[in-house]
């Protein structure tokens, strides 16, 4: 037995310190015309270190901004003793988006009950004695019995006959489905997409921009977000809620990435939009056959978590946009997003059961294996499973353009980003410097000497966590600077490769020497 004895474990992550480097800076751009209670108009930009910020400046899953969906039962008939009044509901499970039947009451008529009145106060009653557990209540004034849906459900009891109502007895009346229309919580969606980010990297940095809804889109508020965080942003997120996907905005979004990248503030974009309108999937345009390196498709979607539940109840696309986001933060700027090795998504519940964002589940017949290297091969962004291991990835890092191009996968835009940052920073100082010649008018050895130096050091963290094979930086002596006043540094990069296939001949021999 060991002797008696005072133990200390020390804890590890507690002080929440920041991640080396600004890989990880990222941004989430949304569309709105009604602000969370944190932003402004004139503040429309704030940097998240965490779930609870966002909450703080207003971004909330309480359903605040929702409108609760209502139907009516009007007494005709006040019935006899002992009659039984039961109200059942079809709707959803909010943690997983499962079809379900609710009992919102079964009351049982008693003498007391001797007017319409009465009864209907009665019946309410009894649903709001159940509001805990079913989160439905209920009001009666005349004879009409009015029940409010919780305002979570936004549209998704607007349609249809979910309500239903049992008589047993001569209780009479009649059940108007849908009076009020319920309205889906756009502030429980920010909300997902920032904790599904934070999920992926737990001490990230996000900022967040809401912008009024433009027409048309245009994008340059990557521009402003990307001046507000002084360049810091590394990749950003475009969530273009319920409005529909569009080809040209990947090309837009591209060319705002562009204009950034000739202000030394080089950045990648996810775009995600709305795909609820179409229903086959396999239609989508081939994202190849564009020019736009800087920005990416997602067309995942949770199929059996919290995002489905979104995704019903907004019906509009929901998307995997956070946890992408989430994902290309935490990853080496030389990684996949979709190492099989490093980047699950599922934490066994969120993400575990997968769709697309047209509303289609993994499990339906026509989500083939045909179908996902179709969509593979047009490049977009979405999940996959693997037999025999447990989770979810990306199934690649396409950028919209042919996959032949240099700059085909997002960890290649990044490599060359950060690079390009690095050397930026280091030859900075050397503008409009002495640039010391020969008598010949070559550059001198010292000096050419030195400035590659520059190029070297600048690089050399890259090379030393491994996220480049090689590196070269030559300055050409004969180049003539004083007649152009331009010094030419040439930069080669050997980047690193990724597996995205992998084949092992096997077979039988009778010996193996």
């Amino acid at each position: 037995m060991n002797l008696p004895n005072i133990t200390f474990i020390k804890g590890q992550g507690g002080l929440g310190r920041p991640l080396p480097g600004q890989d990880y800076v990222s941004g989430l751009l949304f569309y709105t015309a009604n602000l969370p209670s944190g932003f402004t108009s004139g503040a429309r930009v704030k940097a998240l270190y965490s779930v609870a910020d966002a909450e703080t400046a207003g971004i909330v899953d309480t359903y605040s901004d929702a409108t609760a969906s209502t139907m009516t039962y009007e007494i005709t008939t006040l019935g006899a003793t002992g009659d039984i009044f039961k109200l059942t509901v079809a709707d959803i499970a909010e943690e997983n988006g499962a079809a379900q039947t609710q009992t919102l009451c079964e009351y049982t008529k008693v003498a007391g009950d001797t007017t319409i009145a009465i009864l209907g106060a009665s019946i309410a009653a009894a649903i709001n004695a159940l509001t805990v557990s079913t989160g439905y209540s209920a009001s009666f004034a005349t004879a009409t019995l009015t029940v409010a849906a919780p305002k979570r459900l936004g549209i998704y009891l607007n349609s249809g006959t979910p309500y239903t109502v049992t008589i047993t007895g001569t209780i009479a009346g009649t059940l108007t489905q849908n009076v009020v229309a319920g309205v889906a919580s756009l502030l429980a969606i920010y909300h997902y997409h920032v904790s599904e980010f934070f999920r992926i990297i737990p001490k990230g940095v996000l900022y967040i921009g809401f912008y009024a809804i433009p027409s048309p889109y245009t994008f340059t508020e990557i521009t402003l977000m990307q001046q507000f965080a002084e360049g810091a942003i590394r990749q950003i997120g475009i969530y273009k809620n319920g409005a529909a996907f569009a080809t040209a905005d990947l090309t837009a979004i591209n060319g705002v990435c562009v204009v950034n990248d000739d202000a030394k503030m080089p950045l990648s974009a996810l775009y995600a939009a709305d795909l609820i309108g179409t229903s086959d999937i396999s239609t989508l345009t081939d994202l190849s056959t564009f020019s736009n390196n800087k920005v990416s498709a997602i067309i995942g979607q949770d199929g059996g978590g919290y995002g489905y539940f979104l995704s019903m109840t907004y019906a509009k696309s929901i998307t995997t946009l956070g946890a992408a986001l989430g994902t290309v933060a935490r990853s080496k700027v030389s990684d996949s997003i979709a190492w099989v090795g490093q980047y699950n998504v599922s934490n066994g519940t969120e993400l575990e059961a997968l769709a697309f964002s047209n509303g289609k589940l993994f499990t339906d017949v026509s989500i083939t294996t045909s179908l996902l290297e179709a969509l593979n091969n047009k490049r977009y962004i979405f999940l996959k499973k693997f037999v025999g291991k447990s989770g979810s990835w990306h199934n690649d890092s396409h950028t919209a353009i042919v996959q032949t191009s240099d700059y085909a996968y997002i960890e290649n835009n990044r490599t060359i980003d950060k690079a390009t940052r690095l050397l930026y920073l280091g030859y900075l100082p050397y503008l409009n410097s002495p640039i010391q010649l020969n008598a010949d008018g070559t550059i001198s050895d010292n000096t050419v000497a030195m400035l590659e130096n520059v190029g070297d050091v600048a690089l050399d963290q890259m090379l030393r966590d491994a996220e480049i094979s090689a590196k070269q930086v030559v300055i050409d002596p004969v180049q003539d600077v004083l007649a152009t006043s331009e010094l030419i540094v040439a930069v080669t990069l050997v980047i690193n490769g990724v597996a995205r296939f992998i084949t092992i001949p096997i077979g039988f021999k009778p010996s193996i020497s």
